[in-house]
């Protein structure tokens, strides 16, 4: 067991070893074609390949296509309707990095089986103890399943984070627009187009959602069914409430930035009140032995040496 975990740790360092040769090597190069392709659509190094090179790579990415949609049908006849509908919720929540479920659950199944296919062809030739090389590659396999839907949570959290963090500037300047006598659907509608993000992606969502014939309240429904915030929940109830009874959207935006705010600075102090609390444990396990070995160093070795009366 101890030779697996062995080789395995050492695939592991001469795969980063490799990666992070080429990438310090072929640093500049990289981030020049970054760069072109930013500003100009196609990168460098790709407008240079020869034609040969354009002609296979579009094959390999056809092949690709064509068993990803043999799988995506095979998929789509197998999964129920409740797993779909969980898979939806958590792409929903994490801002669709994949475009549908089936897709995803694809790709759980192709990390899974090329990741334990993989595991087992590089460990079991050389392990004279084969249960132990089907175990790593069966947790490898497992892993690479179950990688994708933590990918997703951290996705979700990082977005509520930033939904956070954006929706008082967000709101702000559609307070400003609303104050110089633009309606709210208009002002919702500049703003999202001029500042990125997940709020400005999400009101885009609920525009487009009016303009097909939703109104007002029911697109505001959904837009706080879909982002699982609690500060971007109780501003949308308060929108739907003003909405409701007619109250001015200026003077609602205005209190509730205020109160945004107000709570990003609540929120700051608390973080820094849990900052000596998460401090106490790095302290105790490793800047207090480096000082105790410093300090009483010195004192042990003389008392073992010599004794009491040294």
């Amino acid at each position: 067991m101890v030779n697996v975990v062995l080789l395995f740790l050492a695939a592991g360092f001469f795969t980063f070893t490799i990666a992070g040769i080429l990438m310090t090597v072929y640093k500049k190069e990289l981030a020049f074609n970054q760069r072109v392709s930013k500003h100009f659509g196609e990168s460098l190094i790709t407008a240079d390949q020869p034609e040969e090179a354009k002609q296979k790579k579009t094959i390999l990415s056809g092949l690709i296509e064509k068993y990803w949609e043999k799988g995506t049908n095979y998929l789509n006849k197998r999964l129920s309707k409740t797993e779909r509908k969980k898979l939806d919720t958590l792409l929903q929540d994490a801002g669709y990095p994949f475009k549908t479920a089936i897709d995803f659950r694809l790709f759980q199944l192709v990390m899974a089986i090329g990741g334990g296919a993989g595991m087992g062809l590089l460990i079991l030739p050389g392990v004279e103890e084969k249960s132990a090389g089907w175990m790593l590659a069966i947790t490898v396999a497992f892993l690479g399943f179950r990688l994708p839907v933590f990918y997703l949570g951290k996705k979700a959290t990082a977005r509520i984070k930033e939904i956070n963090k954006g929706m008082a500037d967000f709101f702000d300047t559609v307070n400003l627009l609303l104050e110089a006598g633009m309606g709210l659907d208009l002002a919702l509608a500049d703003v999202s187009r001029k500042m990125k993000g997940p709020i400005a992606d999400e009101f885009i969502r609920t525009l487009e959602d009016m303009k097909l014939g939703m109104s007002r309240r029911e697109a505001f429904y959904e837009l706080r069914k879909r982002v699982p915030s609690d500060s971007f929940q109780s501003v949308i109830n308060s929108l739907i409430q003003a909405d409701q009874l007619g109250i001015g959207m200026a003077k609602v935006l205005g209190n509730l930035t205020t109160r945004i705010r107000e709570q990003r600075r609540e929120a700051a102090r608390e973080q820094a009140m849990k900052a000596p609390v998460k401090m106490l444990f790095p302290m105790v396990f490793f800047i207090f032995p480096s000082l105790f070995i410093v300090i009483l160093g010195p004192l042990v070795i003389t008392l073992v040496t010599k004794g009491l009366g040294g």
